[in-house]
């Protein structure tokens, strides 16, 4: 039996399909089966903790074309180096603000799949194991209970308190005894939600994610296409497997094709009418984001 948190329907349908053939299962990660964003958590830590590699041309070539004016790269670079030749704290926050507002206007200007792609400059540089070891620490260090939003100067926030959402784990564990074939499918970078698979008893190698192309260990500003995004995940899910896809969770708009493309699909529901109506239309389970919430 599953927890009684789940809506009877849903938890009646859950069910009966746990009592069928075993299949191909797909989850998104970040606000479906945690509370948050683990992604976007580790660019704040990355940014905020002076490891951004901005130390490399690289990186502002990157920041530079199509965003911003060769003006403002300028500002932005001697900021930088008042933070690297004089430790001047005051220089890089200011440099901070100015990069995650550039983030919010990308978002807001161009989309959410814009975002997901800028965000590549971000992670660029590190090794792979380096953005692994800051994502397993963010993982931990955010789910505690003294964590608060990150808010910019001009009142925009980000809210980076994560939460493992127990009634999901608990799906998944019991897919896993009913032996279906669980994945991760993620537009968060995959090397971060590799290390927090493990806590909901996935391997690494179930996880697909934003890839970045690397050289020698070292991550580049380069996307390995699909992008895992809307119909990227589908292509992704393609790449791993012809099989049907027998359930699909997801909570928003990013992940509504592999929601259309799966057999039976749960949304977390966080209050988009519009997905909600598709949801609706299309016959799957609807469970109130809240619901099975713990507080932070």
């Amino acid at each position: 039996m599953l927890s009684s948190v789940w809506d009877s329907s849903v938890r009646f349908g859950l069910e009966k399909m746990l009592s069928e053939q075993p299949q191909f299962a797909c989850f998104d990660f970040d606000n479906t089966l945690i509370r948050g964003d683990l992604g976007v958590a580790t660019m704040q830590y990355i940014m905020t903790n002076g490891l951004l590699r901005a130390d490399l041309d690289e990186f502002w070539e990157e920041l530079r074309d199509p965003f911003l004016p060769l003006e403002t790269i300028s500002v932005w670079r001697d900021l930088w180096r008042a933070f690297r030749m004089h430790k001047d704290m005051r220089s890089y926050a200011r440099l901070v603000e100015e990069i995650l507002r550039l983030f919010f206007t990308v978002s807001e200007e161009e989309g959410p799949e814009a975002a997901y792609r800028w965000t590549r400059i971000i992670y660029s540089g590190m090794s792979e194991e380096e953005l692994k070891k800051i994502a397993r620490y963010v993982f931990v260090e955010n789910q505690k209970q003294n964590r608060n939003d990150f808010v910019l100067a001009d009142g925009r926030s980000m809210d980076c308190r994560l939460r493992i959402r127990e009634p999901l784990l608990e799906l998944i564990r019991k897919l896993k005894e009913r032996k279906w074939e669980v994945w991760i499918i993620t537009a968060s970078p995959e090397y971060c939600v590799q290390v927090a698979a493990q806590e909901f008893g996935l391997e690494p190698n179930r996880v697909r994610g934003m890839r970045l192309k690397s050289k020698q260990g070292v991550l580049l500003p380069e996307i390995e296409e699909p992008l895992t995004y809307n119909d990227g995940k589908v292509k992704a899910i393609r790449e791993i497997t012809s099989s049907e896809i027998g359930f699909a969770a997801g909570d928003a708009f990013t992940d509504l094709s592999m929601l259309l493309e799966a057999n039976r699909s749960l949304l977390i529901d966080h209050g988009d009418i519009d997905l909600r109506s598709i949801g609706e239309s299309a016959g799957w389970w609807i469970q109130s984001a809240g619901s099975i919430d713990t507080e932070f």
